[in-house]
């Protein structure tokens, strides 16, 4: 991992970024010679997917950054500039050991050994209590990322990995008030083309967004970070509904229709689905989203913690935001484990209105859009709600130290004081092994650090999780 880079203070203006220009060479014309100008080619351009996930900090329950601007600095000290046409807004404290795309440009080929972003904005939801505070910085920041690994685009797609450390990032001010001073660590990697791409290296899990525009084998869909993702489905790509929704096929798509991609990024820089569900219809709404209070048993109203989500009314100002949940009377229940294989996970791993508890991701459908609501929940402002009629347990991540190793597991210690111990009063959880789990390379040992990323499960007062990845947490 490289060494970690802090931001420097830009206060009102943000970083001014210029493309290096095409060398234009005029030539002066002789005797019958003629006259004109010559035009260099442009240089080839490839693309490259910029990634961004989260180291995680105990008591940071979510993190929400906006990036207006981001480039590259080559070898020569030229700077290139990343497209941004509007800023940007990604929640990071869900992706606790891995990452998802923030934006795939093309970038002219070339050796770069540094980077530059700038953040207008964090909005930081913690843990004092059992119950989360809020706290908005809207100062713009800038920061200097080094390329100890300089990245060499050439033809072959490349993935760069932005990991912010929270732990590194977030810190303690007078008054109980939190400083942020964000500090990321990059990694860079050729994109695989596989299958079996991790998403370090292209391999993304539950991109969520809107469908925009369907022709043949391809479709695009907007997201809430407010990108754009065009993908072409093949013969090996799934297509498959939840809550209620059936598809079959390219040919079921509709407008805004909202789903779950899980794809690969290919060589050529395009990319490949693997699986396509179908979470909503036109018109509806889908939070994502930490439970943070649940009410009735079974349960009948939830309050979420928004990381991600898509759909009618749904902002990307409501990330990190306490958002209410009231559930109907016919709600449907799954596990958003499209393009995972569960198999081998306890039979006693169920998800349900009796199996739903504080700390668990989970992703809210409901069949019209979002409605807006006020009041303060918890230090931070309650900014909107919506009707569900389904509810999908989503992957999420823990960080702790293994004990008690076993065949099929181990238990997992979290941190004294975190933020998932304070939300829940639980100080471990059972974790188990699969066939499908992606061990990225660690021989697991008692004592050791580790995150795991999966789905949590609540039985009886119990916490266990299902781990489809682990990794070791990066040193500081």
């Amino acid at each position: 991992m490289q060494p970690s880079t802090r931001a420097t203070f830009a206060g009102s203006t943000l970083l001014s970024l210029a493309l290096a220009a095409i060398t234009i060479t005029g030539c002066s014309s002789g005797s019958g010679s003629g006259s004109g100008t010559i035009i260099s080619p442009p240089a080839s351009s490839t693309a490259v997917l910029i990634n961004m996930g989260d180291t995680p900090s105990d008591s940071v329950l979510q993190c929400a950054v906006t990036i207006s601007a981001m480039s590259f600095t080559n070898t020569t000290g030229t700077t290139v500039t990343v497209p941004i046409s509007s800023p940007m807004t990604m929640e990071l404290a869900h992706l606790a050991g891995t990452v998802a795309p923030l934006t795939l440009p093309s970038i002219t080929q070339g050796t770069y050994n540094s980077m530059s972003i700038t953040l207008s904005s964090a909005t930081v939801s913690y843990m004092t209590s059992a119950t989360p505070t809020q706290q908005v910085f809207s100062t713009p920041m800038t920061v200097s990322i080094p390329l100890t690994t300089p990245v060499t685009v050439g033809s072959n797609a490349m993935v760069v990995n932005l990991d912010l450390n929270l732990a590194a990032s977030v810190g303690s001010a007078a008054g109980g008030a939190l400083t942020f001073t964000p500090t990321f660590k990059p990694s860079v990697a050729m994109a695989s083309g596989t299958s079996t791409a991790t998403p370090e290296q292209g391999g993304m899990m539950q991109i969520v967004g809107s469908v925009s525009t369907t022709s043949g084998s391809t479709f695009t869909m907007g997201t809430l970070q407010g990108g754009s993702m065009s993908f072409t489905s093949g013969t090996g790509t799934q297509f498959m509904g939840m809550n209620g929704q059936t598809l079959t096929g390219m040919g079921m798509m509709s407008s805004s229709q909202i789903l779950s991609v899980n794809a690969t990024l290919q060589t050529n820089g395009t990319w490949m689905a693997n699986s396509v569900t179908a979470m909503m219809g036109s018109g509806g709404a889908m939070p994502i989203g930490i439970i943070t209070a649940t009410t009735g048993s079974p349960v009948t109203g939830i309050t979420l913690f928004a990381n991600n989500g898509i759909g009618s009314g749904m902002m990307a100002s409501y990330l990190a935001s306490g958002l209410t949940v009231t559930m109907g009377s016919n709600m449907t229940y799954g596990i958003d484990n499209s393009g995972v294989s569960l198999t081998g996970m306890p039979s006693t791993m169920l998800f349900d209105a009796t199996h739903i508890a504080r700390g668990q991701n989970a992703a809210m459908a409901g069949s019209v859009g979002m409605f807006s609501s006020g009041g303060m929940m918890g230090g931070g402002m309650s900014t909107g709600g919506i009707n569900a009629n389904g509810i999908e347990l989503e992957p999420q991540g823990l960080t702790g130290t293994v004990s008690n190793m076993t065949s099929t597991g181990f238990t997992l210690t979290l941190p004294s004081g975190s933020a998932f111990t304070q939300l829940t009063g639980a100080t471990s959880v059972t974790v188990y092994q699969i066939p499908a789990t992606h061990m990225n390379g660690l021989t697991l040992t008692n004592g050791m650090g580790i995150e795991v990323n999966g789905y949590l499960f609540y039985t009886a007062g119990t916490y266990s999780f299902v781990a489809t990845q682990m990794t070791a947490p990066p040193t500081p």
